[in-house]
């Protein structure tokens, strides 16, 4: 089981290449791997035992797949995309592996964390690369199409990733977990990961993900909330200034060249959130099927789609510009309740904790990840890529493990040398 969650954590750049057709199912490495492990150690997967508390994640994830397939059979598309039915039960497989890992093994906490370090800073490392040789240099037979700016030349820097958006989400993702640290490491070590934290931070920048960024920033504010009188003073007079920087000088140049036109690109998003919210209002409990946006919108609102540059293709959307409202669409508001219980409920309890001090304050860094992930969520759907959704997954399965783990089982586990 060691192996498995290592391999993951090594693996996750990785994780989402697609090893078949679509003829033959869509399968990425993640499922395989997955399923694999399933088999392998499926012992472990149904003797874990949870506190009494934690049973309630096991029950929401049952109730999760439940209304998911009778979204998915209730609809006017029962078998069109089902190879994104892997996604939700390969995520939780995972999830679930991943906890029992940490409870059976508290000392090898931070060879995962440490290995996930790792696959953020190649994944960061990417987008520099791509900065001095072009965006071409990926193992990505094409990009979306908002990569590079025609009219301007701008360049998103999409790293491994299919499109920048979801690039810069996972940066601000994973930037947080470079600021764990063993106990008791050097000064060299830590001015080492401090620096890896700070290269990432320019790296979420080259994606030009104002998302990205508005989440990265929201997830700071989260870690200076628990910080020293000095530290808030010195974090708050850098937002300041860079605040300053902005309206003052009002620069033209890369990421602030995208600026002119926000209220125009809210508009035009707004208009697609009403034509969702028309569509939820028709189908409110279980929603159009889990997948099936674009098909539903090819038919019933063929308005919704955008024309290329290049060729004037038609192209419909396949998510409706914001992440939450795809599942509320496609999943209803039973399935979308289930899934913001998942995340909310231990992102809550665990800011309880360490506020109340019953947790150690360093436990708040996966807290300021889910919710910069949280706020970027608003305007792109991610989680269709596997790194992303593991990433989230694994933010989520932390919080859950350090609200629910006895104090000195914990501290073992955080500090042990």
């Amino acid at each position: 089981m060691e192996t498995y969650i290592l391999f993951v954590a090594y693996s996750l750049p990785f994780l989402d290449t697609k090893i078949l057709p679509l003829a033959y199912g869509f399968v990425k490495v993640f499922d395989v791997v997955t399923v694999i492990s399933l088999v392998l150690f499926f012992k472990e997967f149904i003797s874990f035992k949870t506190s009494q508390k934690g049973k309630i994640y096991s029950v929401l994830v049952v109730l999760f797949w439940v209304f998911l397939l009778l979204s998915k059979i209730n609809s006017d598309y029962p078998f069109n995309n089902l190879y994104f039915i892997y996604q939700p039960f390969t995520i939780f497989i995972f999830a679930r592996f991943l906890l029992v890992y940490l409870e059976q093994e508290p000392k090898a906490f931070y060879k995962f964390i440490s290995a996930f370090q790792l696959s953020v800073i190649l994944l960061a490392g990417v987008v520099f690369v791509q900065l001095f040789i072009g965006p071409n240099f990926s193992y990505l037979a094409d990009f979306n199409k908002n990569v590079i700016d025609l009219d301007s030349g701008f360049i998103r820097y999409p790293g491994l990733f299919q499109d920048s958006q979801t690039c810069g989400q996972f940066l601000a993702l994973g930037s947080f977990s470079l600021l764990y640290l063993r106990p008791q490491s050097s000064l060299k070590k830590k001015r080492l990961h401090f620096l890896f934290f700070a290269l990432t931070t320019i790296a979420i920048y080259l994606a030009a993900s104002r998302s990205a960024i508005g989440g990265f920033g929201m997830g700071v504010l989260l870690l200076v909330l628990f910080q020293n009188s000095k530290i808030k003073l010195l974090v708050g007079s850098i937002a300041i200034g860079l605040i300053l920087f902005v309206f003052i000088l009002e620069p033209k140049e890369g990421i602030f060249s995208r600026t002119d036109s926000i209220s125009e690109d809210y508009l035009f998003r707004k208009s697609i959130w009403d034509e969702t919210g028309e569509i939820i209002a028709q189908y409110p409990l279980l929603g159009i099927g889990f997948g099936n946006f674009q098909k539903y919108i090819k038919r019933y609102k063929q308005d919704l789609y955008l024309q290329t540059e290049s060729g004037g293709e038609l192209y419909y959307f396949n998510q409706p510009e914001n992440g939450y409202l795809k599942v509320l669409v496609e999943q209803g508001y039973l399935g979308f309740f289930i899934f913001l219980s998942l995340i909310l409920i231990p992102t809550i309890k665990g800011v309880q904790n360490a506020l109340s001090g019953k947790i150690e304050k360093q436990t708040i860094y996966p807290m300021a990840s889910i919710l910069s992930w949280a706020v970027a969520f608003n305007t792109n759907y991610s989680l269709l890529d596997y790194r992303i959704l593991l990433a989230v997954g694994t933010f989520v399965c932390l919080i859950i493990f350090s609200t629910e783990a006895k104090t000195s089982h914990l501290t073992e586990s955080f500090y042990e040398t």
